[in-house]
């Protein structure tokens, strides 16, 4: 840098500067936490904070998920190729889990337990991972 004006000395040091800010904002973007409570009932979940049966994150997020039941046990799964989620919670003995989501879509949440017939043709909810 020695053999270059000082206006361009300033203006490679500001480049530079830019660089690493954009950079580390990115980082800290990226890792963004998202935490859910999500409670099943025969047929249906409930999930904190939405108006239904919805997780709703960022792609990037790392997303924790505390899963409980009131009545009999259910089961959290997402079953597609990608995010294959297989969690079971019983009466007074809830699961906390976490995964990274990383690829964009809307995935189908169910129980697929075969302790209630309704459970699994009517418990539904969705993942919904949403491009940053």
């Amino acid at each position: 840098m020695t053999n270059f004006p000082t206006p361009w000395r300033r203006v490679f040091g500001l480049a530079i500067a830019l660089v690493l800010a954009v950079s580390g904002a990115i980082g800290v973007v990226a890792q963004s936490k998202r935490e859910f409570s999500v409670s099943g009932r025969r047929y249906t979940y409930r999930v904190s904070g939405a108006d239904g049966p919805e997780v709703r994150v960022k792609e990037g997020d790392l997303v924790t998920i505390n899963f409980s039941v009131e009545d009999i046990p259910h089961s959290f799964s997402v079953t597609d190729d990608h995010y294959r989620i297989d969690r079971r919670a019983e009466p007074d003995k809830p699961v906390t889990f976490r995964f990274r989501a990383d690829k964009t879509g809307t995935f189908e949440i169910r129980c697929i337990l075969t302790i209630d017939e309704r459970c699994l043709r009517e418990m539904r909810g969705r993942l919904v991972v949403e491009p940053r």
